[in-house]
């Protein structure tokens, strides 16, 4: 992989976020949600801090998710229906490249939103209820993974999808799947019921919003990053062989 290539792609593609009016879109409205869901959901008399910093961070994971389909809902599809992405297939630039391009894109904003957007309201955790580090570090670690992890599956759906809608629904259908899993796990057999559970997004981001680090939710939202990055490689390489 050319990574020079690759750097090329990352660059267009904060240029296109910043210089248009998605940037500011996605990042004030993932703010103002973020101020929003805390202000109703904490300052209600709350004076635990742990069920208030839970709280916070189990807010923090529904604006994540939301921010990162809508960046991710064109990232590739935009490029089909403008015609450059015929244009890279006819240079010399390779499917992983684009793919690992557009991904640091996201990896980027996704950094953004969790130290320079998510951080600040720990602060007011920490001010009203002395909310610990631990908790902090562990909650935005977990909105983190799984904010890259959300990155990828609307990154595979873009790649599938012939419009930006389309590209949401596939996107918002893998993520209800993998949220819905986990609540039905109790209806099957031991081995099964393990394994759908094992695929719940919610159980896995609970326990870092909980301040603890568990491994199972760093593999899941790690390997599911690495599992969707391949599969958009493999659409675009299908897409090119097919011309």
């Amino acid at each position: 992989m050319n990574w020079q290539t690759a750097v090329w792609i990352y660059k267009k593609e904060l240029r296109l976020f910043f210089g248009t009016y998605m940037g500011p879109l996605v990042l004030g409205g993932t703010a103002f949600l973020n101020a929003l869901f805390v202000m109703i959901l904490n300052f209600n008399g709350t004076a635990n801090y742990e069920i208030a910093t839970y709280i916070t961070f189990i807010s923090f994971m529904t604006t994540i998710l939301i921010a990162m389909v809508i960046i991710s809902m064109g990232s590739i599809v935009e490029e089909k229906n403008k015609g450059t992405l015929e244009l890279l297939f006819t240079s010399p630039i390779t499917d992983l490249e684009i793919v690992f391009g557009k991904f640091m894109f996201g990896v980027t904003v996704c950094g953004i939103i969790t130290v320079f957007i998510n951080g600040l309201f720990p602060l007011l955790l920490y001010a009203f209820w002395k909310a610990p580090f631990y908790m902090v570090a562990s909650g935005s670690i977990g909105v983190f993974l799984l904010g890259v992890f959300t990155f990828t599956i609307g990154m595979f759906g873009s790649s599938l999808g012939k419009n930006q809608m389309i590209s949401l629904l596939i996107s918002v259908l893998i993520i209800l799947t993998l949220w819905v899993v986990g609540y039905f796990s109790h209806l099957f057999q031991a081995t099964t019921r393990k394994v759908l559970f094992h695929l719940h997004i919610f159980s896995h981001f609970a326990a870092f919003a909980k301040g603890v680090l568990p491994l199972t939710g760093i593999v899941f939202f790690l390997s599911g990053t690495f599992l969707f990055l391949y599969l958009t490689v493999k659409v675009l390489e299908s897409r090119r062989w097919r011309g």
